[in-house]
This record gives C-alpha cells, structure tokens and sequence, in this order.
C-alpha cells in the first residue's frame, strides 16, 4: 500500500499537471461503457434472478471496447488511441519532474516519439491480457449463474470475482514495469521486460494488494453510478472521473516504483534542495 499512498499524494499535489493528459481519454473510454448491460446484471444480480444474467451482458458490462454497438467499438478504440498519446506525455512529464524537480510541459512533447511506440506496444499488450480476461471472467460469472442453490451460487460468484482480479493483477504485475524501464534505460523490449521483472520480484505482492484497492473502490463506484445515476451524461461525467482517477494512480505509481526499485534519486522532493 505504500506506493499507492505515496501516488495519491503525487496527484494531489500535481492534480492540475496530470489530469489533462488522463480526463481526455478517459472520456471516451466512459463512452463505451456499456451502462445498460451493467444495470441489467447488477438488477438480476441484486434480486437473486442469477439465471437472467446472459454472457453478453456480463461481457459488455467489462469489456473496454463492449463490442454492444458500433458506437461503443469507435469510442474503444478512440479511447485506446488517445491513451497511448496521453500515457506517453505523461510518463515524459513524469520523468522530467521526478529526475530534474522542474514541473513543466516544456519538453515533453519532443520526447512524444521515444515514448510513442514503447507505450502503444504496452497499451496494446494490457488491453489483449484485459480482453481475454473479460471473456473468461463473463464465461465463469455465467457458470456461477446456472448453479441452482442461490446462497451457493454467490459464493462461487465471489470466489470467481476475487480470484479473476488477482489473476489478472498477478499477470500485470509481471509487466508492470515494463513501461519506464524501456523509455529510462533505452533497452531493447526483451532486456527491458528482464529487467522490470528484476526489480519487480521483491515488491510484486505488495504492488498487487496496492493494485486491487483501488481497482476494487473504482469497480464499486462505477456499479452505484449505473444503478443510481439517472441518465446517460450522468454516468459518463462520473464514470470519467473515476477512469481520470484510476488512470493517473496507475502510471504514477508506475513511475514510483520503478525509480525506488532502481534506487534512481528523486528530484521532486523537497529535501533533494537541502
């Protein structure tokens, strides 16, 4: 938990800096959240009607290109698009703040073309690993579903849910590095992935359990958006906002771990000057 403590104080204290880069594309990514298909599975869920719950639903309630309409597909990949753009300024605005202490966009965009093809393979890589998982998890999910006995069913659905998000936080956690290690170093995409996993091996658990909470807080809130807001535009500002949060969390705590792991001296600190 101590990385994602000191991340949130990271944003808090550079919320004006980060949030541009992390609002734009998660507009677009709440645009293809598919609200309907979430309020229909948590509605059946909620009232005990298990055998309602279809594997589309499941799958277009967690899949970040939904696949409900053509509409949701265009605002998917838009959205993925956008975060590669953004991630890349804001890892090089991250870097240059964290490395020389100078908060500035100045810079960052000459650095966009070492970074954009580093955090397009990264991007694409967790959006594959994400996909497949929400296939799984929606297979499962409507396995638990089918079983007759609803006390038995919810607690199988619980040990599914539980144990597909650490699955899914295991995996990453393999990569999680994998990002700043090739755009600090400037090694080659093999070498870089060895390395991050080097300085990953003694942290990954404590990055997981760092991970899940507020992967587990963000999920909650954006289910109460669905079931309580009361429109489209509603649970897209709120559901933006909960993406912008989740978004700049990940990639600082990125940045975080990676210069303590790599025992790099932080030049944002205050006492760096004294």
């Amino acid at each position: 938990m101590r990385y994602t403590v000191q991340s949130s104080k990271y944003v808090l204290k550079n919320f004006l800096y980060l949030f541009p880069f992390a609002i734009i594309p998660a507009f677009f990514l709440s645009l293809s959240t598919d609200e309907k298909a979430l309020y229909k599975v948590l509605r059946a869920f909620f009232s005990g009607e298990l055998s309602k719950i279809g594997f589309n639903d499941v799958f277009r309630s967690v899949s970040v290109l939904n696949f409900g309409s053509w509409q949701a597909i265009v605002f998917g990949f838009i959205g993925i698009a956008l975060l590669v753009v953004c991630v890349a300024l804001m890892m090089a605005l991250m870097e240059k703040h964290l490395r020389i202490g100078k908060r500035t966009f100045n810079g960052i965009f000459s650095k966009l073309n070492d970074n954009l093809l580093s955090t397009c393979g990264y991007v694409g890589l967790l959006l594959l690993i994400y996909e497949i998982w929400s296939l799984i998890s929606a297979a499962l999910f409507l396995l638990a579903a089918q079983i007759k006995v609803l006390a038995l069913a919810y607690v199988t659905f619980a040990i599914f849910f539980i144990g597909m998000h650490v699955a899914l936080l295991a995996i990453i956690d393999h990569i999680y590095l994998w990002l700043p290690c090739m755009q600090i170093t400037g090694f080659r995409a093999f070498e870089a992935l060895h390395y991050s996993q080097q300085l990953m091996a003694a942290v990954r658990w404590k990055v997981l359990l760092g991970q899940m909470i507020p992967l587990f807080v963000c999920e909650v809130l954006i289910c109460l958006c669905a079931w309580l807001s009361s429109g489209f535009w509603v649970f897209t500002i709120l559901t933006t906002a909960l993406y912008s949060i989740l978004l700049m969390i990940y990639c600082v705590r990125m940045e975080l771990v990676y210069f303590d792991r790599d025992h790099i001296e932080r030049a944002d600190i205050a006492r760096y000057y004294h």
